[in-house]
This record gives structure tokens, C-alpha cells and sequence, in this order.
């Protein structure tokens, strides 16, 4: 019985297999064209006659041509023309000559009367060629003119073109081809109208961009691509940008679009299109905008409101209409003395109408976080200290932006004071590139530092002092679009030997000395991010970070050291072996704490506006903090003794939480808040937390008030007083009278 049923379930497997397979979808593609403007009732003029479209025999069929090599056709299986190319583009040449108002009639046969003039068109080409990573539309065509009456050519017109897209999808190559045709055609038919009208051809115009890849053994094509040096002399429509944008633009409407000069439109700020001061549709740079036929007011651009730029543009149906940028785009890295990018902060005013623009903010890159690019008038423009004035005479830069250029700018940062150590237009150090995608970032550095000095020089003590310090920075990077995977390995050591104050409080010799570690950090971090869209992506990271060194408390007198466990509850007395005390406390030894973090989740963009920045990150997450014998000081006033606390070792699992927000609520307000959070489920009381707040309040143009409020949430360190909060408020002013 057990063989039927296995027999009989195996047969409906088999049928299901045989009558229930479905094929693979089909899709049909056709070109086209803006819809032409009606001809006049009445033209004069000559008649034309429309020969049949000639198009090799190899593309003049259903199946759409694609190809690797000149010596290799092939065909797509699902996609497909939705009529014969020869009879889908003459239909396209007839249209546009009948509307043209060159010729009194348009026909496709021979009537009682002979025509003036026959065209005949051909199509050399008609595919998508492929090389690698890159994609291209490739049309080629020719057009021959001939006058009847003497049977004489008048005019002989021919183009090859290829456009280049980033990604293969033959929605964008047939729309691509379709304004191949349609920007050929305008061409085209100025001259004809000027043949007919026996008038000198016009002049065609220059190719700012000429796309002439090469498709075979010499290796894949390469597009044309915006560089950054000069936007006003790109022909914008034949751009990987522009070809491979794949926003829909229905029947019936037309398109805006502006260029996104930093090439990474979800980096630039929102464009907002208004009709009659209401706004009626927003989008990104360098993607199309859908509207309805009619004129609009188009702003964008960084800082509030009232300094946007604002462009007047009529859209046509069917047509898209590029915007030159006359505009420029500053892109700034914040980085560390280590050239290691992080969230420093810094404010941009434009020098020749003192125009405060607004906060910029670095990143932290294994966050997957990028800068946000500002997009501002040409102008010279003022890098400041967050809080400082136009009239800043330290902690400043100054950048020159031009129309059309997207300048790159690095801010070398104090991670602490926030001080400039130097700025410029410069490329961010990325690393070097070791394959496809990869990239290697390794730098080794330090100071030596042997100073001494007698008593009365400084208010610094006297004796000598010799200080070593030196640090490693080693990245590697795996970046192909939706992917991102960064590790990153971090060392820092200082150590700084001092002699030891005698009862005389002079100090003795240097080589009799104490060492101290000044800087002690080993920091390991690994991260995967899929941007899968542009607003989410999941993530996975894993790290660590620790100390190599032993780390002392020194006491300028022998103390009774009292060390209690993490409940607070004495465990043993020191009081040296002379008894009257301790004149060192060991707090932690080599490899203490070692703290690790795992964590996965998404990566949310949950806002971005013209007014405020949200992302957000969510996920499970797991903290592991091994005190190895680490002791933090909790002296109490009150008695002569030094109390340290042993710290718990933990293991926390729970949901993670970080954001990184920033909100304009004016030209003159601004704030930004950068949260990170662990949930444990072992309960509340374990939670984890770090939360940095940051208010700025322009007064003047010479004057602005900065308040700071830092919270953190450490209960295995401190369980009786888990939280340690700062807060500060800073008035910066400088005023000159002339």
C-alpha cells in the first residue's frame, strides 16, 4: 500500500510538472516619440514619398538583439519588439516629416501624381550591446534624399550612436533608443527644411559627449560620465545618469530633470516643484520628476528655505526637460588626525552676502552612513568651527565653488576639541584600489617627544618627561552597489615615562621613573550592509575593542586602597607593606575590559527633507563586556581610605537601536541628536546607552550660542549610579567695527 501512494504522489508530480509549467513571461517594447504638434489646415509646399524603412534582416524581427562581441549576435527570449522595426520606425519618420511643416503631404505610395521628393531610410543597427558592468542603446541609421525630377540626391544624413546605462534593463535601452531617434531626427529635419527651401545647411552641432566604446576583445565599452570638472559642457542626455534612470513617465505627462553632479542623487537634498507657489511633486537629483504638461517653479538646493535656488520650467508632454546646472555641489569629509572619517562637525557661510548656510556633519562610514552633499550657488564660501562667525581668525577654510563643478573637501578634526588641523579641496584618502570593487587603506605613524625643563620656565613642573606614541590604521573595503563590507583595525599606544617626586618634591632621575600609558586602544570592527533600496538595508556587524597595557593609578602619598566587589561590599584592604599605604593601584592589566558587539538588523532612512535627516538602525544585538579584573575608582570624600569597585563581566542580548538625526528649523536654529541604544532582554535595568545632543542658536552674523547635552547609561560599570550626563552652553561673539 505504502509503494501506491508513493507511486501515485510521484504520477501527480510528473503531470503538475508536464500541464501545469507556465512560460516565462513575454514583454513587448516599442519606440516612440513626443507627440507632434497638429499640422497647419492648409501648407504649400512639395510632397514627399515614405519608401519602406530598410533594416538588416537580422534585427528586422520580433526578438530584440543583444550582443557581446562583433562577431556574436543574440537574442532575448522574453523580450520582444511590439511590431517589426522597419514598419515601427518608418511609422516614427512618418510622423515626424508630416508634422514638420516642410512638405504639403507626407505619403507611403505612388498616386496619380508624382511626389517631389522620396526618402528612403535604412537601419544599420538597432541592439543593446553589453561588456562586463556596462551597458549601451546602440541605434545606427541613414537617410538619403532624392529630387524626382532630375533623380538627383539632395541631401545624405547618417549617425551611429550608443548610450551608455549602469544597468541591464531593456525598459531604459528602448527609451533610450527612442531619444536616440527623436534628437537625430530634430537634426534631420532642419536640414531638409533648409535643402527644400534651397537654403545652406545648418551647421550640425558639436557632440559635447561622444560615447565610442569598443565592444570585444579590447575589453568592455565605457560610458561618457560627468568628472566633476565642468557640468555646463555636458550633454547631460548622454549620460549613465540619465539613460539609466528608471522612473516611469506615463502617457501623457513629461519629465524634470537635474543633474546630480556628486553622481549620488540619495546624497544631494530633495527638489521640491511648485505650481502657482503650492507644491505638487518632490524627487531627487539626477531622477526624472513626472508632471503633468503646463510650468512650474523647480527649488532645491542646501540651507533654509529662503536660500534655495529656484529655476522657472515648462514641461512638454513626452519630453524631458534637463536643467544645465549653472549650480555647484561641496562634498565634505570630516576626518581625524588618523585620516579615519567621524561624526565632527562644521558650519558653511558664504563670504560676499554673509549668508549663513547652515551645520554640516561628518559620518561614520561602518555604519554605512555617507556625507550629504551641499548644493549651492557659485560663490567663495567660509568652512567655520561649528559655533564661530564669518569673521573666524583660526578654525577656518575658505572654498571657491563654480558652476557646473562638484568640489570634494577634507576636514582634518580633533575628535575632541574639534579644533582644524587642516582643511582643503582634496579627494578623501579611500584607499588603494588592489581588484575590482576592493580597496586597502593602511597607514603606520607616531612621535617622539623628550622634553625638560627647570623650575620657574612654566607653570609646568619641572624635570623631564619622554613621550612615545604611535598608532596603526588598516582598512579594507568590498564596495559594488547594493554591497558594503568594511573592517577596520585600529591601534593607538602612547606611553610617557616621568621621574618620581621625592619628599623634597623634586623630581628624580628619568630611567628611575614611572611609565604611564597615555593612549592605550585596540579596535577591530567588521560590517556588512545591503542597500537593497535606497531608504533600507539589512546589516551585520561584529567587533571588539580592548587595551594591550596595565593601567595604574598613582597616589602622591601612601593610601589605604579599599577594594570592594560590584555590589559594594569590601573584599580586602591595602595598606602597602610598610602599613601606612599604597603608593600605586593597579586599575586594570593587559587585555582589560574586552568589549565586543555583534549585531544584525536594517538600515532605515526614515526621513529626508528639506527641514530634517533621519536614519535609523534596528536589530538584534549582543554585548559582551569581560572586566578581567578591572577596578574603577568610587572614593568617598568622607573617609581617608580610596575605595575602588571590581566592574561585572556581562553578557547582554537584546534589540539594538541607533539614530542620527538632524532638523532646520531655521537658517538661524538647527540641532542633531546621535543615539545608540541596547535593549537587553534580561531586562531593563541592563539597558545600555549613549546619547550626544547638540543645539545651535545663530544670534548674529558675529555671535551664536551652542548647548550640549551627553548621556550615557553604564550599569555594569557604576549599578548604584548607572547614568553620567555633561551639559554645556557656549556663547561664541567676535565683533569688529570696521
Amino acid at each position: 500500500m505504502t509503494h501506491v501512494r508513493r507511486f501515485g504522489l510521484l504520477a501527480t508530480l510528473l503531470l503538475a510538472g508536464c500541464f501545469g509549467a507556465t512560460t516565462a513571461e513575454q514583454r513587448y517594447f516599442t519606440m516612440n516619440l513626443p507627440n507632434p504638434p497638429p499640422p497647419p489646415p492648409t501648407r504649400k509646399g512639395p510632397e514627399l514619398l515614405l519608401h519602406e524603412v530598410d533594416v538588416s534582416p537580422v534585427y528586422n524581427r520580433p526578438q530584440i538583439v543583444y550582443r557581446f562581441s562583433p562577431q556574436e549576435l543574440q537574442f532575448f527570449r522574453q523580450n520582444n519588439w511590439a511590431d517589426r522595426p522597419s514598419r515601427m520606425i518608418g511609422q516614427l519618420i512618418g510622423q515626424a516629416f508630416a508634422a514638420s511643416g516642410t512638405f504639403r503631404s507626407v505619403v507611403e505610395r505612388m498616386g496619380e501624381k508624382p511626389p517631389n521628393f522620396v526618402l528612403d531610410s535604412s537601419v544599420q543597427a538597432i541592439e543593446e550591446l553589453e561588456g562586463g558592468t556596462q551597458w549601451f542603446a546602440h541605434l545606427a541609421m541613414s537617410f538619403r534624399l532624392t529630387r524626382l525630377e532630375d533623380n538627383r540626391t539632395v541631401w545624405q544624413y547618417n549617425f551611429d550612436e550608443r548610450r551608455p546605462l549602469t544597468e541591464q534593463n531593456v525598459a531604459l535601452v528602448v527609451r533610450a533608443m527612442s531619444e536616440i531617434l527623436q534628437e537625430q531626427l530634430k537634426i534631420a529635419l532642419a536640414q531638409v527644411d533648409a535643402v527644400v527651401a534651397g537654403k545652406p545647411i545648418p551647421q550640425q552641432p558639436t557632440q559635447l559627449e561622444d560615447v565610442t566604446p569598443t565592444v570585444g576583445a579590447t575589453g568592455p565599452p565605457q560610458p561618457a560620465e560627468f568628472d566633476g570638472t565642468n557640468g555646463l559642457g555636458v550633454n547631460w542626455r548622454h549620460t549613465a545618469q540619465y539613460q539609466s534612470d528608471t522612473t516611469p513617465v506615463l502617457a501623457g505627462q513629461g519629465a524634470i530633470f537635474l543633474p546630480a553632479l556628486s553622481l549620488k542623487p540619495d546624497r544631494e537634498p530633495p527638489v521640491s516643484v511648485l505650481a502657482d507657489g503650492k507644491e505638487v511633486a518632490s524627487g531627487t537629483m539626477g531622477r526624472r520628476i513626472a508632471l503633468a504638461p503646463g510650468n512650474y517653479q523647480v527649488e532645491f538646493g542646501s540651507g533654509p528655505a529662503s536660500q534655495h535656488i529656484v529655476r522657472e520650467v515648462t514641461v512638454v508632454e513626452g519630453e524631458t526637460t534637463v536643467l544645465t546646472p549653472d549650480w555647484s555641489t561641496l562634498d565634505v569629509s570630516v576626518v581625524n588626525i588618523n585620516f579615519i572619517p567621524f561624526l565632527g562637525t562644521y558650519e558653511v557661510i558664504r563670504m560676499d552676502s554673509r549668508e549663513y548656510m547652515g551645520v554640516g556633519y561628518g559620518v561614520n562610514e561602518e555604519l554605512g552612513q555617507e556625507t550629504q552633499v551641499w548644493v549651492l550657488p557659485p560663490s567663495l564660501y567660509k568652512v567655520i568651527q561649528s559655533g564661530s562667525t564669518y569673521r573666524a581668525r583660526t578654525n577656518f577654510s575658505t572654498v571657491r565653488l563654480v558652476a557646473g563643478m562638484a568640489v570634494p573637501f577634507t576636514l582634518v578634526q580633533d575628535e575632541v576639541t574639534r579644533d582644524f588641523l587642516g582643511a582643503g579641496v582634496a579627494e578623501p584618502d579611500t584607499g588603494k584600489n588592489i581588484a575590482s570593487h576592493w580597496s586597502v587603506l593602511s597607514s603606520l605613524g607616531g612621535s617622539v617627544q623628550l622634553t625638560s625643563r627647570t623650575e620657574g620656565f612654566s607653570s609646568a613642573p619641572s624635570g623631564s618627561s619622554l613621550s612615545i606614541d604611535l598608532f596603526t590604521d588598516n582598512r579594507v573595503q568590498f564596495k559594488s552597489d547594493p554591497h558594503l563590507w568594511i573592517t577596520r583595525l585600529e591601534v593607538e599606544e602612547g606611553q610617557t615615562l616621568t621621574p618620581i617626586i621625592g619628599a623634597d618634591n623634586k623630581p628624580g632621575s628619568l630611567f628611575d621613573g614611572r611609565l604611564q600609558s597615555s593612549k592605550d586602544r585596540v579596535y577591530l570592527n567588521s560590517v556588512y550592509i545591503y542597500q537593497y533600496l535606497p531608504w533600507i538595508g539589512p546589516y551585520v556587524r561584529v567587533g571588539g575593542e580592548t587595551s594591550l597595557f596595565n593601567h595604574y593609578n598613582y597616589f602622591t602619598k601612601p593610601t589605604t586602597v579599599v577594594v570592594q566587589d560590584p555590589d559594594g561590599n569590601t573584599l580586602a584592604t591595602r595598606t602597602g607593606s610598610d602599613g601606612l599605604g599604597e603608593t600605586q593601584v593597579m586599575l586594570a592589566g593587559s587585555l582589560a575590559p574586552i568589549q565586543l558587539k555583534q549585531g544584525a538588523g536594517a538600515n532605515l532612512r526614515v526621513l529626508h527633507s528639506i527641514f530634517a535627516d533621519l536614519d535609523l538602525r534596528s536589530g538584534l544585538g549582543s554585548r559582551q563586556y569581560i572586566a578581567n579584573g578591572q577596578l574603577v575608582p568610587v572614593d568617598d570624600p568622607n573617609t581617608t581610605s580610596f575605595e575602588l569597585r571590581q566592574v561585572r563581566s556581562t553578557v547582554l542580548t537584546g534589540v539594538e537601536v541607533s539614530a542620527l538625526g538632524q532638523v532646520r528649523v531655521s537658517r538661524y536654529l538647527q540641532a542633531s541628536t546621535e543615539f545608540d541604544m541596547l535593549l537587553p532582554f534580561e531586562g531593563l535595568t541592563a539597558t545600555q546607552l549613549t546619547w550626544r545632543n547638540t543645539i545651535a542658536l545663530r544670534l548674529s552674523s558675529f555671535a551664536s550660542v551652542t548647548y550640549t547635552l551627553n548621556i550615557v547609561r553604564q550599569p555594569n560599570v557604576n549599578p548604584v549610579d548607572p547614568y553620567a550626563w555633561e551639559q554645556g552652553v557656549q556663547l561664541r561673539f567676535f565683533y569688529s567695527p570696521l
